[in-house]
């Protein structure tokens, strides 16, 4: 006996149009966006994405960030709460930029010593050098654990590469997490409950969960008036 996945149904109120141009789809309202992301989750394609609400924020991301929709889901991930990008994704962010005029990595010692070394060049600025160390990995805890144990110069490398692009280019990456960094924190992050999704020609006010945890693990929740 086989159970075929369950679709999520795509409201029929409306239908907003999704535009197309030389990059793919193009959104002009949440409507449109709901229905790209109700699509993504039918489709099956996303394993990790099961739901209209996590393609969306991943979709929201990444357009804030400048890729298209499919890359935006590819290379953006929620992580330990903060959304963050792969470090190759983090990298091609920087070199699109029309100020970034070389990024050098490279690894100095060996062994013990082994050290990634990553140079941001940006026009008009003092290169950012920042460098991710197999004593600082130790110190972290980082090393010779997880996937650390089994590619330690990739793991150095997307560490050097985080901090320098990060830090030379912070006004385009606004803080911007790196998957491979945030994997690394043990800390997992609580949510609140699920909010519902509601659409502008959908009901005049529904219950949203928000606010912050206090230090007693509660969690405070408002009424939102949704217009």
């Amino acid at each position: 006996m086989t159970t075929e996945p369950k679709q999520i149904e795509d409201k029929p109120h409306g239908k907003a149009a999704v535009l197309a141009g030389e990059r793919g789809l193009r959104f002009g309202d949440m409507e449109s966006m709901w229905r790209f992301c109700t699509a993504v989750v039918n489709s099956g394609t996303f394993k990790d994405i099961n739901t209209p609400e996590i393609a969306l924020i991943r979709l929201q991301a990444g357009l804030e960030l400048g890729l298209t929709p499919i890359w935006s889901l590819t290379n953006i991930m929620v992580t330990n709460g903060r959304p963050s990008v792969w470090g190759d994704a983090l990298l091609g962010l920087v070199l699109s930029r029309p100020d970034c005029q070389d990024v050098i990595e490279t690894f100095e010692g060996e062994g013990d010593q082994l050290t990634a070394v990553c140079e941001v060049h940006r026009q008009g600025r003092h290169p950012v050098r920042r460098e991710f160390s197999v004593a600082d990995a130790k110190r972290a805890g980082l090393h010779g654990r997880n996937v650390h144990s089994a590619y330690p110069k990739r793991m150095l490398q997307m560490r050097a590469r985080s901090w320098a692009c990060r830090d030379a280019f912070a006004d385009a990456l606004r803080g911007l997490s790196v998957i491979e960094e945030q994997r690394d924190i043990g800390h997992q992050v609580e949510r609140p409950a699920k909010a519902e999704i509601v659409l502008p020609d959908e009901a005049e006010k529904r219950e949203v969960v928000t606010g912050e945890e206090t230090k007693d693990g509660v969690v405070v929740a408002e009424e939102l008036e949704l217009v």
